[in-house]
């Protein structure tokens, strides 16, 4: 049997602002830079939420009042990192079932300044083939430059 295996998506990026604070920014302010526009709910996102610590929920909230999983926490490691569960198919569909893991390192790059290095890995695991992860990986550009954006203000 042969396994297909998909390069994880990475990028790395300088954030002209501490460590503390870039860590602070993605964890605790998502809402404030997640596009509203990319989610997977039935309706329109009104939020989204990133719960802290270890198996804290990642989700959305949305209009109708309902709320929509995107995985949890895997691993919390204030201010230098955190592993995120995504349990998003290819078909852009939460499926509990699924886990691929999206990775953050929070670098200290002199005291006002932090390389945040970014891998989504284990993409072969979503299923849709090349194009949903040409997709992903253009969407996770856009996401993390709104969230430097954010977090050097």
């Amino acid at each position: 049997m042969n396994t297909i295996t998909i390069q994880s998506i990475k990028k790395e990026l300088l954030v002209e602002a501490g460590q503390e604070t870039t860590f602070k920014i993605f964890t605790q302010k998502m809402d404030l830079w997640w596009p509203h526009t990319h989610h997977v709910g039935a309706c329109p996102m009104t939020e989204m939420v990133l719960e802290s610590g270890e198996n804290g929920r990642w989700y959305t909230k949305h209009e109708d009042g309902s709320e929509v999983n995107i995985g949890f926490v895997l691993k919390w490691d204030p201010y230098a990192g955190l592993t995120l569960a995504w349990q998003i198919n290819g078909n852009f569909q939460y499926d509990p079932g699924l886990i691929s893991e999206v990775e953050l390192q929070f670098v200290p790059n002199g005291p006002d300044k932090t390389t945040v290095r970014f891998e989504h890995r284990d993409l072969e695991l979503l299923g849709g083939g090349k194009k949903v992860i040409e997709d992903m990986d253009g969407g996770w550009q856009m996401i993390l430059q709104l969230y430097k954006n954010i977090a050097e203000k």
